[in-house]
This record gives C-alpha cells, structure tokens and sequence, in this order.
C-alpha cells in the first residue's frame, strides 16, 4: 500500500520528488576476466578515487560495492595509499563494506554469512572505519528465506536486493520477513542496480537518463524519494557528473542530489510509509532473471565448498575453543577468507572463465589443507600419543549412537577387541588402508573421508623425521558405541579375536524397513513405520543439456537414459552393527550434443558408476555413496526418488529453518526465466505425505526438481555438464546472461564422488528432520591417545529441538560465542550454570544476561560466555 502518488504534471515530475543518486561500482572480484586483471582496473579506480576526490567538492559520496575485500586487495599492491583512502571513508566520501565479499546466498550456510559479515569487521576495524549499516546484496541469483534473519541479527538497518523479487512486490521498498518473522525494511532495486550508469554515454545524456528514471520509479515509490544507481559492473565514475545536478532538478522537474544508500534509506524511513510485507525465498523470475541452475554448474566446487564450511564450523571453531594457542585462530581465518573468497555468486555458482574456476578449486582445497592440518594440530595438543588407546569426539550437540571410522597404526597380523572405560567391549573390525587414498577425497570431495586421515596427518605434521610419520602399519577401523554430547570418549585397544567381516544376501531388514535391490541397481523399501512400500528410490538418469553455465535448457530430440546397460554386484560386508552393498553399473550415454545443437551424437561413451548402500541396525535410514567418472559432455545426470503418491508441497532446509515448496508451479511465458518446481536447498529435502513421510540429506549437492503426475518424482542433480559461459538460444531463458564465452571445463570430465541418505521420518516434524540431517553430516573423528582433554566446553543444556548452530571463540577474540536456533513450532529451553550475555549475530551485547532463556518458534538465539568459563 503507498501512501502517496506522484504524478507526471505535464512534462515535469511533482516537485516533491527527491532523486538520490548513488555514484558506484559493481565490483565482480573474477568472472569474465581473471581476478588480476579486475584488480588492475580496480586499482586505476581507487587511484582515480584518491586523486581527484579532495579537488572535487561537488563529487560527495563513492559507493565501493559493499565490499571489504576490495581494499585488501587494493592496498596490497599500493600500501603507500593507505592514509590516503582511510581519510576519504573516515569522511563520508567513500562508503565500504558491511561485507567482506558478496556471497551467492543458496550455495553457503548462514554461518558462513555472518563469518563473511564479522571478517568484513576485522578489516574494517584494522583500517579504523566504520562500514555501511547496510545489508548490500545487489546482485545475487534470488535472496534467502532466512536472510532476513540474518540481517536483522547483525544489526543492519535495512537491506538493499534486486533479483528475484519479482511479481510478489512492485513498490521501491518493502518489509521482508523470514519464515520465522524475523524482518527488515527493504530497498527493492526493480530497475536494477545499475539504472543510472553511464555506461560510457557524454555527459549530456545523462540528464534523459535521469528523467526516464525519474518517471519510471515514480509510478512505484512508497514516498517522494527514488533511487537512481549510477553505476554498474566495475565502472568508473563520472567526477564532474554532479556539477549538472542544480541544473536538471530544475529542467526536469524534482530535485536532484548525489547521495548515498544511508542518506537514502534514512529519508525513506522518516516518512513512515506504509510498506507492503513480503515473506521469504526470493526467487521469481518475472522481471528479472534468477539463473536458478546455478546451484549446480561446476558440482565440484560446491561438493568441496560444502564439506569446508561443515569443516571449520563443527569442528575447526568449537575445538579451538578447547586449544590455548592463540595463532590458531589466525589460521582459522586465513581458512575462512579462502572460503569467503571463494563465495561470491560469480565464483561459487560456477558462472565464470575456466581460469577463473581454477583459482576457486585451489582456494577451496587451500582452506581444507588448512583446516585439516590445524585440527591435527589441535588434536595433538589436547591428546597424547598413546598407541593402544582412542579418544573420539563427538560434533553433535546430543548424545547419540554412532558408527566410528578412522586410519590407525595397528599390526594387520594381529586381532583387536575394544573396550571403554567402563568395561564395555565392543565389535571391532581393521582392515589394511592406504592413507593417502584418503588425502585425495580432500580434493575430490563428496563425503568426509579425509577425517579419517586425522591421526596419519597428527603424526607427520609432529614426526622430527617424515620418514618415521610414513613408516606406520594403516589399518581403517570401524565400530559402533554411544558418545556424549559434543564431547569426547575413550576407548582401550586389548589384543583378542577381533569380528570378520561376512558377507551375505544383498536384502537386509530391521525395525525401520525392509530393503531389497532391484534389477537396475536402484533399492525399494518396505517402511514398517508408516506402513507403505517406496518401489524404486535411487536410480539414474541422464539427459541431454543445451544450456550454459547459468541455466539448463533441454535438446529438442533428446533420448533419455534411464537403465544402465549392465549392473554388477561386487560385495556385500556384513558387521553387525551396518551391512554394506558394493555394485558397478555402466551407463552408456550419448557423447555430445550435435554440430546443430538440436539433439545428441549417435557417438556413445560407457560411464561408469560405483554404488554403495550403508544399512544401519539401529536407524531409519540409507546412505549412499556414488562415484562416477564423467566421459560426455552437454548433459545433466541426476539421483532420482519416487514417492507413491501426489504430494501438493516439498519442504527443504535454508540457513536456521523450514521452507515449503508446491510441487506444480504455471510457466509464465512473460517471464524472462522459465518457471520450474526446480528448488535450492542447503543439506535436505523431506517429503510429508498422508501415506508415507520420508527425507533425503545431501552433501554438497544443492539442487532438486520434482515432477508430479500420479506420483511425486524427486531428482536431484548430481552433474550438469555445459560448454558455455552464456548462449543467447536457450529454451529457458531470454537473452545472454553473460559474454558469449566458451568454457570448456564446465563439461565437468572426470571423477566425480557423492554422498548422501534416505531417512524414512515418524513424525515428519522440524526437530526430527534437523536430528537426522546433524547426525548424517556431522561423524566422529578418532585419535590415538589415552588421556581425555583437560579442558571443557561451555555447559549448557538444550530442550530437544534446539539445535546448535556455532561454537566459536568471538570475533574480538574475548569471549565464547554459542548460537542456537528454534525450527519447531514450539517454545523451547536453554539452560546455563550461570548468568550468560545475550548478544546479536555481530556479537555485540544487547543489554541481557539470564540463567535461562526461552526461545520463541523459529528463534535464533547467540549467547557470549567468558573466556576460561
């Protein structure tokens, strides 16, 4: 609802109007060019900046993108210019940050949006100014659910967005509201953040520009105020633009200012309007497109970007809580700036030159040999190096059951049993390992295998000789025993007869299901809870893609595979406690598309593929583990899932909750995107139907569609080969997205490794999709050693269906920041020994300390304990 109307009188605008324009630079860190070469000209700009900004007094204000990591990278090339540019931020001329990098908001957690938001600080307070109170998020593929959330708990005053908003609202502002209520007023960018950039246009052009924008965003505006951004993707100013401004307020009929997003935004609020509210995922392409299929261009990047972020935030950050080395946490953040580096939607989402897509991998592989080498380190600092003994560590905030896994120094010609401190024996299996198979997985990720390595990497990382790190027996060890809540456990290693491993029937019951394979290689169960069988769940299909590194845009005469040619059972392992499925399956697919790009090559390749199914005696669940190794090129190979009947919604998981789906969506031919039920989720997808409820959790893979018609199909994408940057002819999208650029290694050839698991639900509630989604991502590491830690986490307790969120040592490196989030829709208890500081998501205080603290439906809560405490 708008509360005023301004009108066109004649030729002129109402007086009242009130145009801020917001001289800036979009600055893409790599995408069409490499990122030396962007910063070379990110250099002349600053330069141009501190050159010319104190001679020009009618030039007020500088937008940097809201970006910190541009002045990083700026004055490690020209630190001479530091006291220079200080004064001009320290002066308003120069607006920077809140962010330390402008992430894709599907592809990260919201832990690693609040780490971007507090490394942003850390730059900024090294500088000592101060960043826009701003939540500047002009250029993502769609926006969060949850993202309000986020904003609203660091403190920001609003936000500024522009893709995604589509038909939900039409006016230059908004209220946005997460899932859980959390809201903030918003500036919606609806002729986009670059409406009034002069994109090499003289001087004189400029004021039609202007006019039009004037006229435009009029029809649309909540008050007298609107918004011209001029500027866009890494251009430069012009100095004397402002000179003109007097001079066509008058011509044109509204006042004229150079301005800024604070001064803007502040004029709006003093005006009160009456915004109209607009409640989570922003992902509409109507207007403006979203390029949803991002969220699986390059797989590989997101499969590792995932696995760094479970790395650093379950077990880097609480474990560092426990050390007494303070040049820990610099490596932490040396890890964290990798990521966030390698975060921006033009980065993660794949969407830029091969070269560029380089530098990625390698950041991502950096932060993991970081985090992996420091956790070692950790590890070894807070344990001995007793060899007949283990510790493991629980990452989980709950006590639970859990099957153990890692790489230890034992004799392979000699039997082992395992007992706890208490007396109790356990099944216990070794088998011969070959260390460094397990290193590799850090670069092809897919599953956290490489936790495995922890005691091999502890002891090189120590070893006054390599040599000796490397003179070890490995044998991989498994058993199954209960652990404590986000702590650690002993076990002693007693030489006896250690369990064989059988094999059996590839069927395998328990008081969850029955499971049996079918002839495809695909698995049907028998739900014993809810009493329905799923018939085929987990087979795989391949199509033809004519699309490009944005978007998936389907072959005209296409031939979809959906049967391999050949399946094979390999193995079948027996512990006991889990039984494991092995098979190869080929998959003949066709080799490229043809010279025409309407169909695929009669030429064919054999894929192969290796499968295995984990059984679990004690849970509702199947994991899966798929490698493959990718020959074709310009095709989408997905995991696909039937549920047996029609289902009206789908909910997945964003950042600190629930978000629902309907699973039928109605093209709109005026879109600029097509219209797909083809989803984002951070880590899983559940299913809530009157026969049946089931769930599937991934890692690393974000994408999902589902098709409806009779059943409800689920197919998740596991591979989406392309070899284009952009393409003007897709079938899904108008127009390029980008330069038309050949990308040869988006085909994504090679070996490729996946990860994730069937849950079959009881309740289908919040709290049980959460629990099932921590205890399959978050597995115990094991160390050799024979001594428990001295030190000890923070003591809290947690009413079931409050889930924790961060451990960490606080960003001024005072304290220790314990986050909490509420997916239910009920009230639930934290408890603490003592009084503990409620603080904000940039952790600052908020003016409340309590013993106990109930938490709201859908409430995210961060509490700061004293260092020591």
């Amino acid at each position: 609802m708008i509360m005023v109307v301004y009108t066109l009188e004649g030729d002129k605008m109402g007086k009242n109007i009130k145009a801020h324009v917001v001289t800036h630079t979009h600055w893409d860190r790599e995408w069409y060019m490499t990122y030396e070469i962007f910063r070379k000209r990110l250099l002349n700009l600053i330069d141009l900046l501190i050159e010319n900004l104190p001679k020009k007094e009618c030039f007020k204000h500088f937008m940097l993108d809201g970006q910190t990591v541009a002045l990083e990278d700026y004055l490690e090339m020209r630190p001479h210019k530091k006291d220079k540019l200080v004064q001009l931020i320290r002066e308003g001329r120069i607006s920077v940050g809140p962010w330390y990098t402008l992430p894709d908001e599907f592809l990260i957690s919201g832990e690693s949006f609040i780490r971007n938001f507090l490394v942003g600080k850390s730059v900024l307070e090294e500088l000592g100014v101060e960043g826009m109170n701003i939540g500047y998020l002009p250029d993502m593929f769609g926006h969060n659910a949850y993202t309000p959330s986020i904003l609203k708990g660091l403190g920001l005053k609003g936000a500024v967005i522009w893709r995604g908003v589509g038909g939900s609202c039409r006016k230059t502002e908004f209220l946005w509201k997460s899932p859980n209520g959390d809201e903030i007023v918003t500036v919606n960018l609806i002729r986009s953040y670059s409406n009034g950039a002069h994109s090499g246009k003289k001087m004189e052009d400029m004021k039609e520009v202007f006019k039009r924008e004037i006229e435009e965003l009029s029809k649309h505006a909540t008050t007298k105020n609107i918004l011209i951004m001029n500027g866009t993707d890494h251009e430069f100013p012009l100095l004397d633009l402002p000179r003109n401004f007097d001079e066509w307020s008058k011509e044109i009929g509204a006042e004229i200012v150079h301005s800024s997003l604070e001064r803007y935004l502040n004029d709006v609020l003093d005006e009160k309007p009456n915004l109209d509210v607009v409640v989570g995922e922003l992902r509409d392409p109507k207007y403006e497109p979203v390029l949803r299929d991002v969220t699986s261009t390059r797989i590989y990047l997101k499969l590792k970007n995932f696995e760094s972020q479970i790395l650093y935030q379950r077990y880097l950050e609480p474990l560092s809580v426990l050390s007494t080395k303070k040049e820990t946490l610099n490596e932490i953040e040396y890890g964290w700036k990798m990521i966030l580096k390698s975060q921006p939607h033009d980065s993660i989402c794949g969407c830029s030159l091969d070269r560029v897509h380089r530098d990625v991998d390698v950041r991502l592989s950096r932060a993991m040999e970081v985090g992996l080498s420091v956790m070692s380190s950790i590890f070894r600092e807070l344990l001995d190096e007793g060899e007949k003994a283990i510790v493991v560590f629980n990452p989980y905030e709950r006590e639970r059951k859990a099957v153990v896994k890692g790489i230890l120094n034992l004799d392979p010609n000699e039997n082992w049993i395992l007992v706890d401190d208490e007396g109790n024996s356990y099944d216990f299996y070794a088998e011969k390992a070959n260390p460094i198979e397990f290193v590799n997985h850090l670069h092809t990720p897919g599953d956290d295998s490489y936790l495995e390595i922890i005691p091999f990497m502890s002891r090189y990382l120590k070893a006054s000789s390599t040599n000796a790190a490397f003179m070890m027996e490995p044998s991989r060890v498994m058993f199954q025993a209960t652990l404590p809540a986000l702590g650690f456990k002993r076990f002693y290693l007693r030489k006896g007869s250690s369990r064989e491993m059988k094999s059996g029937s590839t069927s395998f019951e328990n008081d969850y299901y029955r499971f049996s394979l079918n002839d495809d290689g695909s698995f049907r169960i028998k739900d014993k809870v809810n009493g329905v069988t799923y018939g085929k769940l987990n087979f795989f299909e391949d199509t033809g893609d004519a699309g490009d590194e944005y978007n998936f845009s389907p072959v005209s005469e296409d031939v979809r595979v959906d049967r391999p040619d050949s399946v094979k059972i390999e193995r079948v392992r027996d512990l006991g406690f889990i039984k494991e499925v092995e098979l190869f399956a080929s998959y003949r697919i066709p080799k490229e598309l043809s010279g025409d790009r309407k169909a695929r090559s009669n030429e064919t390749l054999m894929i192969p593929l290796k499968l295995e199914y984990i059984l679990f005696r004690d849970e509702p669940r199947v994991d899966i583990i798929v490698e493959i190794e990718n020959k074709a090129k310009d095709h989408k190979f997905t995991a696909n899932f039937i549920f047996p009947e029609e289902v009206d919604k789908i909910m997945n998981d964003s950042y600190f909750g629930l978000v629902e789906h309907p699973t039928v969506l109605e093209n709109d031919e005026e879109a600029i995107e097509e219209i797909v039920p083809r989803y984002a989720m951070e880590s899983f997808l559940a299913i809530l139907g009157n026969k049946g409820k089931c769930m599937i959790i991934t890692r690393g893979l974000h994408e999902y569609e589902v098709q409806r018609n009779d059943v409800t199909k689920i197919s998740i994408t596991l591979l989406r080969a392309v070899g284009w940057l952009s393409r003007g002819d897709l079938k899904t999208r108008k127009n390029h997205a980008g330069p038309y650029i050949p990308t040869p290694e988006a085909q994504c050839l090679g070996k490729y490794r996946y990860r994730y698991s069937f849950h079959i639900l009881k309740e289908g509630s919040a709290e049980e999709m959460f629990e099932n989604s921590k205890k399959f991502l978050l597995d115990p590491v094991l160390m050799p050693a024979s001594k428990l830690p001295e030190n000890v986490f923070p003591h809290f307790t947690a009413e079931k269906g409050v889930f924790l969120s961060a451990l960490k040592i606080s960003h001024k490196r005072n304290g220790i920041i314990i986050r909490f989030f509420n997916p239910t829709d009920k009230k639930k208890k934290l408890s603490f020994e003592r009084d503990v500081e409620v603080v904000n998501m940039a952790e600052e205080p908020i003016g409340v300390k309590s013993k106990e603290i109930v938490m709201k439906p859908g409430e995210i809560v961060t509490v700061k304990f004293p260092l020591g405490g």
